[in-house]
């Protein structure tokens, strides 16, 4: 083993965040529009690649005044995945433009998706150095939603300083606070996101049914809880893990006596015959509707080739369907 490979080994099993806290006195805030930009661009890319190990990179536009920056927008950079090194081209054109049409916002950062900060971020990051010295890294971990507190923003800012390691500096992320920050007209475009497209085609619920059905959802997934909890109590009350008490015991009988008991039988066939009718109104629905543009057709036609001028031994076409409706009627 080389000197140099044990120089890499060591350099790999060095901490790449510090323990230490931040002490820099820095107020972060975010607006939503940095992290929709930031997941919309991980799930273009994700969906474009077709592959778990995404890695993207883009910058991040704050305004600042004095210890206090307020994230407001980001934008995307190409990343070259075999060297690990940004577009600085693109880059510095990138931020030239934006300078024109938003002179008050200014380069801060840059972000990326991950679990924890790696070397591969510490190399990025160190590219972002030369356009600011005290750029901010903004990481989002996109697979935290499925886990044990999805409740929580996955989102962690980091700054970085120079540690003293092995008796030499090395660059090092440290942990850093921040706060969600909105204002009216954000708030707005938010709720508006959240809710249905109703101007898409293939959109069939509006925001009206929508909220109603997931009120129903929330309502069964409450009470399937509640009466699995009653079920637990009962087989540890059999098997004597909690004493008996007999006034709880005649409470779930009564609460027991109260639910309704559904025949699958039955609740199959009038299941059925609700779908069915459903089905029929939009069988019904579409036959209508080709009808009418069927009779829309005709008179179109009707102006177009003239039914006046028509040889008397043929009936206009506008005749036969005044007599069919006659009849109809």
């Amino acid at each position: 083993m080389t000197s140099m490979d044990t120089s890499e080994d060591s350099c790999a099993e060095l901490p790449i965040v510090s323990a230490q806290e931040s002490n820099s006195g820095l107020t972060i805030s975010i607006h939503p529009l940095v992290l929709l930009n930031i997941s919309d661009h991980y799930t273009r890319t994700k969906l474009q690649t077709q592959s778990e190990q995404v890695n993207i990179c883009g910058a991040i536009l704050a305004e600042q005044s004095g210890r206090d920056i307020d994230i407001i927008n980001s934008f995307e950079v190409p990343l070259d995945h075999t060297t690990m090194t940004i577009n600085h081209d693109y880059l510095a054109t990138k931020l030239e433009q934006l300078k024109q049409v938003f002179p008050h916002l200014d380069f801060i950062g840059w972000y990326s998706t991950g679990t924890v900060p790696t070397e591969r971020d510490l190399k990025i990051h160190q590219q972002f150095l030369a356009k600011c010295e005290s750029s901010l890294f903004l990481q989002l971990d996109s697979r935290a939603i499925s886990g044990e507190n999805p409740k929580t923003l996955p989102v962690r800012m980091y700054e970085s300083i120079f540690d003293m390691s092995q008796e030499s500096p090395r660059l090092v992320f440290v942990k850093n606070s921040y706060k969600i920050e909105t204002n009216e007209a954000e708030r707005i475009a938010v709720d508006h996101v959240a809710k249905p497209d109703m101007s898409s085609s293939d959109s069939s619920l509006g925001s009206s049914l929508g909220s109603y059905l997931t009120t129903q959802k929330n309502a069964a997934i409450m009470l399937h809880s509640r009466l699995q909890f009653l079920q637990n109590y009962l087989q540890d009350t059999k098997n004597g893990v909690i004493p008996v008490d007999h006034d709880i015991l005649r409470q779930i009988s009564s609460i027991c006596l109260r639910s309704p008991v559904i025949d699958p039988s039955a609740f199959d066939d009038q299941f059925s015959k609700e779908y069915d009718d459903v089905l029929l109104v939009g069988y019904l629905a579409s036959i209508t509707k080709g009808i009418n543009t069927i009779d829309d057709l005709v008179d179109k036609f009707n102006l177009a080739h003239g039914a006046t001028t028509l040889p008397k031994t043929q009936t206009p076409i506008s005749s036969h369907r005044k007599g069919r409706r006659s009849h109809v009627a």
